[in-house]
């Protein structure tokens, strides 16, 4: 039997050899444009995003740049952890042309890790950051309308959080940062 850590290592290798896709194995600033999970192994929360940027590519981590900076502040400030209690990671793993949002056919093709990654980890509960990542988890649209509630997902069969993307440009409003606050204080009580 395979350990969870050598499932993650080839599904980390599959990722970053992936080419299904024109953005696949691309270059951007002389580095990589694939960009896998923390692999953080133990962590029973799944946050899930749209797909790396700039300060993710040039690191080769998920989720660094100021949006990750934001999520970082909150988490310790409401539940006293950091990072490495979520297992961190995006619906495409490749960054895209002037960081556009990602196509459909980019989503399909990422679609078997994200498959993966969650038949390894086993979440109890998926985060997930924005629009583009609630729909492809739970086929629901519309980020504002669900933000904060707990929504099934029959295909991946795990319950869903959907929250704001904590992005500068959310952030500056003061009614979504403290949404964002809120529905980590209610994820704190369903845990």
């Amino acid at each position: 039997m395979i350990d969870k850590s050598e499932e993650f290592r080839v599904l980390k290798a599959d990722c970053i050899a992936c080419r299904k896709c024109s953005i696949g194995g691309c270059v951007y600033e002389d580095c990589p444009g694939n960009v896998f999970s923390n692999m953080s192994l133990r962590a029973k929360i799944m946050v899930i995003g749209q797909n790396p940027g700039a300060v993710e590519v040039q690191t080769g981590r998920p989720f660094v740049g100021p949006s990750g900076e934001n999520f970082d502040e909150v988490v310790m400030e409401v539940l006293g952890v950091d990072r490495s209690a979520f297992y961190i990671t995006n619906i495409v793993k490749c960054f895209t042309p002037n960081n556009r949002s990602p196509r459909g056919y980019e989503i399909d093709n990422c679609q078997e890790f994200l498959e993966r990654e969650i038949a390894i980890v086993k979440p109890e509960i998926v985060i997930t950051l924005g629009s583009p990542a609630l729909r492809q988890m739970t086929g629901v649209s519309g980020i504002t309308k669900h933000h904060g509630e707990i929504i099934p997902s029959p295909r991946y069969r795990v319950n869903v959080l959907p929250l704001f993307h904590p992005s500068p440009l959310n952030f500056n409003d003061k009614t979504k940062r403290a949404a964002f606050c809120q529905e980590l204080i209610n994820l704190k009580r369903y845990l």
